[in-house]
């Protein structure tokens, strides 16, 4: 008697998964060309929809394959393994996803949902083709037991950096700078318009990011608090990603050391608390990326590489720091190849499976930036060295060659870590990194440098010099370099945490030597920096109103504040002049939700007002309005002060 072959057999299952995935692929490629194409209520069959019908009939007919000599001999001619189709099946839903982001910005199409869905689904369908088996719920609990001690002291410095950046968030800093204003009206845009689509950039925030934002404004309302959320987020996230990377590199207690510093940084506290920039989230993915890197070439497990080179793609859709650790990531494995060929020799598949995953899943970002180049150029047309003209106007003002110059830009930037004052988007007179602080990162380089052989030392070098050469080189002017070193941060406290914990193990006070003297000695140190730090921060600047620029600056946020607060819809007017008027900065626009406010640099006493309007008068102009106010009594004053000084006075007309 013939023994039946079994339905599910993996001949069977093979061929049934590929025609079934064609048939889905077909169907969505369907869809998105239908959905794209303008609506004709004439039209009894839509174009394209021969093509998800196509699809619905080969998935239908993928249940039909049975065992048997065809399909025997039709499995034999496809030899992809199991991990190649997963990977060709990310790869065609990648190119879906850019079809797709393209036809819907094409149609003007405001809803990408199902683009992000379709991109979402190759990144996952990429890191299964690479999976090992899932842990059962027992190897989890055996593993949360032993690592529960581990896990308490970790979870317990998260909960200190979260505390730090979610106390009154919304309220310190007291006003909010012009780009943080730029960045919230950016975010409401983008429900419309070029910004619909999420791998479309602005000023190299990617849309993507800046969706983000919209979504919480649409949650919490067009408040600082919604605006500074996902930094916030992004600073706590920073701080696991920190030790994930700090352990793999220097072992667990450099790693709590590392998460603890970042855990109280001011400079990382600050650029927690603000949407200026996107820096802060460089300061969590660039970890995490060189962590499952490192960890996935060290452990030669294809996931982690692959899981690495997903994310740095997706880094793209939030902001430029992205383009730094790929070029960085690029020369590392060259170097590697080059000098350290015994080590990464093995690793090359892993290396491989990264590269991969960054290049399937950055498709539809290269196809927005091969359209538009100018954005994705953006910072480097308004601020590089290059591009403004500015190392040519240097040389020649200066006379100076353009090497030596650009060293100078190389030495500030590293400078401004350690010894130039925390000025833009903060306005602290503290370098980046305290006294200490900047003694143990020293000692910590110093360390890196020496043991540069090491391929985790090395990665550790390029993330921190890579950051530093970007800013130095690339990037004007010199005062920006205090938040742009926002970059080397990780790296940099990674460092401090390594001379910190490696000085006592020369001075014979380690971990195995003197656990005792160990544990008092480094603990006595962080907590003498976590007062440091919490003084620089919550005493020294956010008790004083230093930021916002300048005082304009800070008036355009308290006067979008009070427009806001006017509950009537009569006309507001603006005692103004050439510094302040209503339109020098986004902040106003953002926090009055754009009511219009008319400026008025004449005399008070040029306009015949109607009752209930409203005049505000500048830091300049209060005085004219006080006076002016005493001569038509009746209305009510309001003032809005900015620590002990008067800046904004308003006069409801009676």
């Amino acid at each position: 008697m013939a023994v039946m072959e079994p339905e599910t057999s993996g001949e069977v299952r093979r061929i049934r998964r590929l025609v079934a995935f064609l048939g889905v692929f077909f169907i969505l490629l369907g869809q998105f060309l239908i959905y794209s194409a303008p609506l004709d209520e004439k039209i009894l069959f839509p174009h394209y929809e021969g093509l998800s019908l196509a699809g619905v009939v080969l998935f239908l007919l993928s249940q039909l394959v049975r065992p048997g000599l065809l399909t025997r001999r039709l499995a034999g001619r496809i030899l992809i393994s199991e991990r190649a189709a997963w990977v060709i099946a990310a790869f065609m839903l990648s190119v879906l996803a850019t079809v797709g982001s393209g036809l819907f910005q094409i149609s003007t199409r405001s809803n990408f949902i199902p683009v992000l869905t379709v991109w979402a689904l190759a990144g996952l369908a990429y890191v299964a083709a690479f999976s090992d088996r899932m842990l059962t719920w027992v190897e989890w609990k055996a593993w949360l037991k032993s690592h529960r001690t581990e896990l308490l002291i970790l979870l317990a410095i998260i909960l200190l950096g979260a505390s730090l950046r979610f106390y009154k968030l919304g309220e310190i800093p007291r006003v909010l700078d012009g780009d943080e204003g730029r960045v919230g009206m950016a975010a409401q845009t983008t429900v419309l318009g070029d910004l619909a689509n999420p791998f479309a950039l602005w000023d190299n925030f990617g849309a993507l990011y800046l969706q983000a934002i919209n979504l919480c404004l649409g949650f919490f309302g067009p408040t600082p608090f919604a605006l500074r959320l996902l930094p916030a987020i992004g600073g706590i996230l920073a701080i696991p990603a920190i030790y994930m990377l700090a352990r793999q590199i220097g072992g667990k207690r450099v790693a709590f050391i590392a998460a603890f510093l970042v855990a109280m940084s001011h400079t990382h506290i600050n650029f927690s608390r603000i949407a200026s920039v996107a820096y802060i989230h460089g300061t969590w993915l660039v970890p995490f990326e060189l962590y499952f890197l490192l960890s996935g070439l060290e452990k030669r497990q294809f996931w982690r590489t692959a899981l690495s080179g997903v994310v740095l793609a997706m880094h793209f859709s939030v902001y430029l720091t992205a383009q730094v650790v790929t070029a960085m990531i690029l020369v590392y494995m060259i170097i590697c190849f080059i000098f350290l060929r015994s080590w990464f020799k093995p690793a090359l598949p892993q290396a491989l499976a990264f590269w991969g995953g960054f290049l399937i899943m950055i498709l539809p970002e290269a196809y927005y930036v091969a359209h538009y180049p100018e954005q994705f150029l953006n910072r480097l047309a308004q601020d590089g060295t290059l591009a403004t003209g500015w190392l040519a106007e240097t040389v020649a003002s200066t006379g100076q060659s353009a090497v030596q110059i650009l060293f100078g830009r190389v030495m500030h930037a590293f400078l401004a870590l350690i010894y130039y004052p925390s000025l833009d988007f903060y306005g602290s007179p503290t370098p980046m990194l305290s006294m200490i602080s900047a003694s143990i990162f020293l000692l910590g380089l110093g360390l890196a440098l020496w043991r540069t052989k090491s391929p985790k030392y090395l990665l550790l070098n390029g993330n921190f010099w890579a950051a530093t050469l970007a800013v130095g080189i690339f990037a004007v002017p010199p005062s920006a370099d205090s938040y742009r070193m926002l970059m080397a941060l990780p790296a940099a406290l990674i460092m401090a945490a390594i001379g910190l914990d490696q000085m006592f193990e020369y001075f014979g006070l380690g971990w195995e030597q003197a656990r005792g003297a160990y544990q008092l000695s480094v603990g006595a140190i962080l907590v003498s920096l976590l007062i440091f730090n919490l003084w620089t921060y919550y005493g020294d600047f956010a008790g004083q109103c230093r930021y916002g620029d300048n005082l304009a600056g800070r008036f355009a946020s308290y006067l979008g504040r009070y427009v806001k607060t006017v509950d009537n819809q009569s006309d507001i007017y603006l005692l103004s002049n050439d510094i302040y008027s209503y339109g020098t900065h986004a902040s106003t626009y953002f926090l009055s939700q754009t009511r219009p406010v008319t400026n008025l640099p004449a005399s008070v006493d040029s306009v015949d007002f109607v009752s209930g309007e409203t005049i505000i008068a500048s830091p300049d102009r209060i005085t004219e309005l006080l006076t002016w106010a005493h001569a038509h009594p009746g209305g009510q004053l309001q003032y809005q002060y900015d620590c002990s000084r008067t800046i904004l006075v308003a006069y409801r007309v009676p």
